[in-house]
């Protein structure tokens, strides 16, 4: 393997330094301004998604995907504003821009990303409603799904630290962030942190891509909903790893024995969890790329 470039942060400088980041949307910008002001409405929020066609066939596709089940197919976006709220329109077009502005072209391994991003978005939405069901699903979904934009910036600007950390994952059988310090690399979730500050997303995202790992999971133990609510999105990013990726047997042993302490769970329900799990992988696939 070449030597690569050693990469170095400075966290006030570093994103206009070595990142040339696009805004986000004017979409998204607006219908935040809109929300903070006395003037939103449902024709207004729909007006605004409906001047950028490609955000409107995306928020449409999601909000006709399973994780919503709704009884019947939305084909307008008005509706499907009226039908879930502007808050909750206002979450799908923010992930949606942030994943579009990061990953313009599909390169070589956002599939990837993308898939575990969602993948980890439908645990974290089914361990909620198992064990922790007073948490706000609608917030713990978007920051579960965006979790993973620290691997995005790594995709964008430094593709060859990027396939040289998931290259070590698949001939190691090691987690990404384990390559991460074998390489000498900063880890992306502090990437994804400095992206959240540079764009300004909610509190819950950046904490969420700051905080996911099973190296954070012992600072995660608290009772406060903060605590709780990263606790289990790093629970359900291990469980998509767990499902999705090569590891060698010790680490696999490692990380079912992790979830399964935190959630009291003996091993009989720990394998019934992993079926569940198993189920979340199909639906998915189904749901394929943004």
């Amino acid at each position: 393997m070449n030597e690569l470039p050693p990469i170095t942060i400075d966290p006030k400088t570093f994103l206009r330094r070595h990142c040339s980041l696009p805004a986000l949307p004017q979409a998204l910008i607006e219908i935040q301004q809109a929300i903070q002001s006395d003037q939103v409405s449902v024709a207004g929020i729909a007006a605004v998604i409906q001047k950028d066609p490609a955000m409107a066939a995306q928020v449409l596709k999601v909000v006709n995907s399973s994780y919503y089940s709704l009884p019947r197919e939305i084909i307008d976006v008005k509706l499907a504003v009226a039908y879930l709220g502007i808050s909750e329109i206002y979450r799908i077009v923010l992930s949606m821009a942030v994943v579009n502005t990061l990953v313009a072209d599909r390169v070589t391994g956002f599939q990837k990303i993308w898939f575990h991003s969602l993948f980890t978005a439908l645990c974290a939405r089914h361990l909620a409603k198992e064990f922790e069901p007073l948490l706000p699903s609608s917030e713990l979904w978007v920051a579960a799904l965006l979790h993973d934009v620290g691997k995005l910036v790594y995709l964008k600007f430094f593709p060859d630290h990027f396939h040289a950390a998931i290259t070590l994952c698949e001939e190691k059988g090691i987690l990404f962030r384990e390559a991460e310090k074998a390489l000498d690399l900063p880890a992306s979730a502090t990437l994804g942190a400095l992206l959240c500050d540079h764009w300004q997303l909610p509190e819950p995202i950046r904490n969420a891509c700051e905080r996911h790992t099973l190296f954070d999971l012992p600072n995660l133990m608290g009772q406060s909903e903060k605590d709780t609510f990263l606790r289990v999105i790093a629970l359900a990013n291990i469980l998509a790893v767990l499902s999705t990726d090569t590891l060698v047997d010790e680490k696999v042993g490692q990380l079912s024995r992790v979830v399964s302490k935190i959630l009291r769970l003996n091993e009989s329900n720990f394998m019934l969890l992993m079926a569940n799990v198993a189920e979340l992988k199909l639906e998915a696939e189904a749901v394929g790329q943004p």
